[in-house]
């Protein structure tokens, strides 16, 4: 799976917030409130704000070998969409139901637009 550097930089700050979460539960300690207050201040940075609410998205196909669509894939926060293409693009049903019946790859690539 290819990430961006936006992508693994919201997997990095969100891995922060968790642990800055998981310290606040701990009983307070002297030393914990620099170390906790610090996080936070960085985790509120409007510039990294930005980077943790964007959407990503990424979308594939599979194609037979004349390239008829078998099955369309993308996903968007965490939310993974299959659909079937329409009309004369679109495999036979066959072909797509034995492809779903076998597990049929999609290789997911980042959208450009989102």
């Amino acid at each position: 799976m290819q990430l961006s550097t936006d992508q693994r930089h919201k997997e990095s700050l969100d891995l922060l917030a968790e642990v800055r979460d998981f310290l606040t539960r701990w009983p307070p300690h002297p030393m914990m409130r620099p170390v906790i207050e610090k996080i936070s201040a960085h985790l509120a940075d409007p510039s990294l704000n930005l980077v943790r609410s964007h959407a990503y998205a990424q979308s594939g196909g599979a194609y037979t070998p004349v390239g008829l669509c078998i099955v369309r894939v993308s996903v968007a926060n965490a939310i993974a969409t299959v659909s079937l293409p329409p009309g004369s693009d679109a495999a036979s049903e066959s072909v797509i139901l034995d492809a779903l019946r076998n597990g049929q790859d999609v290789i997911l690539k980042p959208d450009e637009t989102a």
